[in-house]
């Protein structure tokens, strides 16, 4: 549903008999327990003002779920709309994080109203977790980000924690203008998975903290258990460079602006990194 300016002045008059005009009102008083009652958010983290906002917003704005309600009424129920927890823990990041209201507001409407799933091409890529699992990752990266090194090492980290709820999908996007020894490595964790040892591999490369040159990429490939002639032979080769071509081409495609670029499920994810458990969390009560 898209929500218009008219439906969001009607409901924030609803709202303001719901939630009152002050986090100290009793409709506000109320609407916090609502949000409490979620145990999506820690109330206790955020200052009055922001508690205020927190309340105002999930009062006043129109639920991601079914049907013409506020997302506080999406809240409220004996079980509460999935995709509302969702959006509730999102906009509570927002504020967390030092947003205002009216950025905390567009981005809430172009992540839950307006953003749909991308259809990404994964056949084929490095991946981990079956291929029916209830959450998708796909990770556009760069082994000479450190970034991408902070990120592989949280991903590590959730699949160890979900186990086969999760699947990691790994994609290939060296940005040479800033990392030029990104190219290289890439070839080279290409390479690795032609012979099923990329994620060993994919170790080894972020271990290095961003020293890619060929001599510390050889020692790599030999610590992660590779034939290292047939290894030579498919870094230099055609097969392995269109690999990597492909997925630079699909993230040009999406006009992706950096690394990492995360998709959960197929939508992009622009929040901190330290976020990425919590997100994967509430896309894991959203898919029950």
């Amino acid at each position: 549903m898209i929500y218009t300016t008219g439906m969001r002045i009607a409901t924030v008059v609803c709202a303001l008999a719901i939630a009152g005009c002050g986090a100290g009102t009793s409709g506000g008083r109320e609407a916090r327990e609502v949000i409490r009652a979620t145990g999506v958010v820690d109330l206790e983290s955020l200052t009055s003002a922001e508690t205020m906002l927190l309340v105002e917003i999930v009062a006043s704005e129109a639920s991601p779920c079914k049907g013409e309600v506020s997302l506080l009424e999406s809240l409220g129920g004996a079980e509460p709309c999935p995709r509302a927890l969702r959006a509730l823990g999102f906009i509570y990041r927002r504020i967390l994080e030092g947003y205002g209201r009216e950025d905390v507001l567009d981005q809430y409407v172009a992540r839950f109203q307006q953003a749909k799933p991308v259809k990404l091409s994964i056949e084929g890529c490095p991946d981990t977790g079956p291929a029916d699992a209830r959450v998708t990752i796909v990770v556009f990266s760069d082994f000479q980000c450190p970034y991408c090194r902070k990120a592989a090492a949280i991903l590590a980290g959730i699949k160890e924690q979900r186990g086969d709820d999760v699947r990691v999908v790994f994609k290939h996007y060296p940005i040479t203008s800033i990392h030029p020894e990104a190219m290289s490595a890439a070839l080279a964790a290409a390479a690795a998975h032609v012979q099923g040892r990329f994620w060993q591999m994919h170790d080894a490369l972020f271990a290095l903290e961003g020293d890619l040159d060929p001599a510390r990429l050889e020692e790599a490939a030999a610590g992660s258990g590779l034939d290292m002639e047939r290894w030579r032979e498919d870094v230099e080769g055609p097969d392995v460079l269109d690999v990597v071509d492909r997925d630079l081409k699909q993230a040009q495609d999406l006009h992706l602006e950096g690394t990492p670029s995360i998709f959960v499920d197929g939508m992009l994810y622009a929040e901190p990194l330290k976020y990425l458990d919590q997100v994967v969390e509430e896309r894991l009560i959203e898919t029950k």
